[in-house]
């Protein structure tokens, strides 16, 4: 891991609710909650100072040097007066042919593993008490980030270009698996989406927590929010193009997280595709990321949002 370091100064945000950042580059289920009972909840996100996060660049592997060609071996002449001697050869054993080694694929399916979810909300309708903050009656709409439902589905902006914004909601959690699925609509390059997870109570006047996002072009990246004046962050996991995402616009993707003390393990579409052991927080809100990495502002849609309790006795 890399400490980040910031490029900009901090901006401190006037409105409660969004974290805005310069861009960079089982056990035993529990019962289900659905998401129209009530769900006693910490309130959502209050606003946090934005700061640069340095882009990411990705090291090129080193240039594989030309192969040696070995030089055709040179016939010794046998003396004109002497007969050439018969060699005695040892037969030599058969070799086996190498065979190729490939990590295993490792799937892993929640619904499979731990059953119903805790809670679960499939964005069926407009659930504002989940996303707004207590202090208002609508959801964000600020020039970082709008927060809409349309159809029941919850549609997240990034209005900065160059800008990576959270909003928290007001579900917190220890150990769980978290799992998102998102819908990435018109996007482009390195246009974002994902998740945050164990952040601040509300107006704790700090700002901190793991973020892990998928790119439009087919990258995870991963990062700790360690704090924001001074700005404070590490990396967890570089821009990297994984297979398993699917790139481009209009495309489903699953992030899944599975988060048991200091063990973070992702998923994209059921598929494991990174691990990350780090200690620093233990519990904290969820919430949606978003980064507007091109010219204009990102928006993207969450279709389905579920939790199970890891650890818990029913």
């Amino acid at each position: 891991m890399k400490r980040i370091l910031p490029f900009l100064s901090i901006l401190i945000l006037v409105t409660l609710g969004a974290c805005t950042l310069r861009m960079p580059g089982a056990k035993a289920p529990t019962a289900f909650v659905s998401a129209t009972e009530t769900l006693a909840v910490a309130a959502p996100t209050e606003i946090v100072a934005p700061t640069s996060l340095p882009a990411f660049t990705n090291t090129a592997p080193p240039p594989t040097a030309a192969p040696q060609v070995a030089a055709a071996p040179t016939a010794t002449p046998v003396p004109p007066t002497q007969a050439p001697q018969a060699a005695a050869v040892q037969p030599t054993a058969a070799q086996p042919e190498p065979t190729a080694t490939s990590t295993p694929v490792i799937t892993f399916d929640p619904y499979t593993a731990y059953g119903k979810p805790k809670y679960q909300n499939k964005m069926e309708f407009p659930n504002l008490w989940e996303w707004k903050s207590p202090e208002e009656e609508e959801l964000p709409n600020n020039n970082r980030i709008r927060l809409r439902f349309e159809d029941g589905e919850l549609h997240v902006t990034g209005k900065r270009t160059g800008f990576s914004t959270w909003w928290f909601s007001g579900h917190s959690l220890s150990d769980a698996f978290i799992e998102m699925t998102f819908d990435t609509l018109d996007c482009s390059g390195e246009d974002a989406y994902g998740i945050i997870f164990r952040g601040p109570k509300h107006e704790a006047g700090e700002s901190y927590g793991y973020v892990v996002s998928f790119t439009c072009d087919g990258k995870l990246w991963a990062y700790r929010l360690d704090g924001r004046d001074p700005f404070d962050a590490e990396t967890l996991i570089e821009e990297e193009e994984v297979s398993a995402i699917n790139s481009g616009p209009d495309e489903e993707n699953v992030i899944g997280i599975r988060a048991e003390g200091d063990h973070l393990v992702i998923f994209a579409n059921g598929t494991q595709v990174a691990e990350v052991e780090d200690d620093t927080y233990d519990k904290g809100r969820v919430g949606v990321f978003v980064r507007a990495g091109a010219y204009n502002a990102y928006t993207y849609k969450v279709t389905n949002f579920a939790y199970w309790i890891l650890g818990e006795e029913e």
